[in-house]
């Protein structure tokens, strides 16, 4: 969620923008600043927000797709379903 104002901070629970941020310690300071949606609310500064949801993209790159001599350990792929002639690949029941 996406905080600019006083109303929307204490409804996030912080008392005060002087609480440090959990992710670079730094006082809140200033806004804007973001809540999480996880069941504790934490509320970052915008740019550490960004930097969480950018280490969050890479590990989850790194996971499905690892650095040589590393080999996948699975590999997604879309089954192909056989085409009916007459219906496509949606018919019902053979009609």
């Amino acid at each position: 969620m996406l905080i600019v104002n006083d109303d929307h901070l204490c409804r996030a629970g912080v008392k005060s923008l002087d609480e440090p941020c959990p992710y670079c310690s730094k006082a809140l300071a200033e806004y804007p600043l973001i809540m999480s949606d996880e069941s504790e609310q934490t509320v970052y500064h915008a740019a550490c927000a960004l930097q969480i949801a950018t280490e969050i993209l890479v590990d989850c790159f790194t996971f499905f797709s690892p650095p040589a001599p590393y080999t996948r350990l699975f590999t997604l792929t879309a089954s192909a379903s056989p085409l009916n002639r007459e219906g496509g690949g949606y018919a019902l029941n053979g009609s």
